[in-house]
């Protein structure tokens, strides 16, 4: 009983976190280019020496293996939306280009503002470290096939594969995997610095998603039907078929707690601005970030409740 009202604790506090986010926005408390600089910092400085710092802290080479699965896990899941949703798309008489950008939008989630804190303040440091493993299987799928969907046939415009694939957290991530492969230790002046810029993580990629949520028009979300299809299938559906069918499989409850916390996320937060890059048009994906993260509220505790 103690572990559930941790966690109801720590979901309540990035409730708090995100409302304020929210009313900054909404009462015009911060401008863009401030919100630019929240967003480049969580991303760019805080959240690799956060990955950076537990991974040299917590990270266990026996695990290495193990873990392997997770991106792996990633690859597969990713694939079976992508059919699953082009099959219901055909089904519902969508256009080509509509099944393309609905497929898009509804198959990759998001694990890194959103996921990874999440799995942080559930599973601890190595959920941390498994939801980027994760995300970095995820986007091996988003950066190919993926961005090979909202391509026109001629086009031949280069999409910046390995730049797209090595953000910072992956950069932060593959480092810290050397140096524990390595054995080498490190000052604990330099531990104690990267671990005091990481906290500030979850708290930073909270307030986002409030500024983000400020932006959006409620009536215009709400009155969309192809946004609560693509709701259901992102926070429930999708998220209910990999919890039970990770049932079959010997994994822990650790490995299958962050792979189905992850399938559970919203929608992949940079999916509107992909959309815009390769010509096709992006208020429906901003839409489907807005209300996933809304509805996310109410569909994440149950999984929450299944796996934790």
């Amino acid at each position: 009983m103690t572990g559930i009202f941790s966690v109801l604790e720590q979901l309540f506090l990035m409730g708090v976190l995100i409302s304020l986010g929210f009313y900054l926005n909404r009462f015009n408390k911060i401008n863009q280019s401030a919100e630019k600089g929240i967003a480049e910092l969580t991303i760019d400085i805080a959240f690799p020496a956060l990955i950076f710092t537990n991974i040299i802290i917590d990270f266990d080479l026996n695990m290495l293996r193990e873990y392997l699965i997770v991106p792996a896990a990633a690859i597969v899941i990713t694939l079976i939306t992508i059919a699953a949703v082009i099959f219901i798309g055909k089904k519902l008489s969508y256009s080509k280009k509509e099944r393309e950008e609905f497929t898009f939008i509804t198959a990759f989630s998001n694990n890194i503002f959103v996921g990874a804190p999440i799995c942080l303040a559930l599973f601890g440091s190595q959920g941390l470290i498994l939801a980027i493993l994760y995300d970095f299987g995820m986007q091996i799928i988003l950066w190919t096939l993926g961005v090979s969907m909202l391509k026109e046939k001629k086009e031949k415009e280069n999409s910046n594969f390995l730049g797209n694939m090595f953000s910072p957290p992956i950069i932060a991530l593959l480092i810290g995997l050397v140096i524990v492969l390595l054995g080498i230790e490190l000052p604990q002046v330099i531990l104690n610095t990267t671990n005091s810029i990481g906290v500030i993580t979850v708290p930073l990629a909270m307030i986002f998603i409030g500024l983000q949520l400020g932006k959006s028009d409620f009536k215009s979300v709400l009155g969309n039907k192809k946004i609560y299809l693509l709701s259901f299938l992102r926070l429930i559906f999708l998220p209910g078929v990999v919890y039970f069918s990770l049932g079959i499989f010997s994994l822990g409850p650790l490995l299958r707690g962050v792979i189905t916390i992850l399938s559970a996320m919203p929608v992949f937060a940079s999916s509107s601005v992909i959309l815009q890059k390769y010509g096709r048009p992006s208020n429906f994906a901003s839409e489907a970030i807005f209300a996933t993260i809304l509805f996310m509220g109410l569909t994440l505790p149950i999984f929450v409740y299944l796996t934790v």
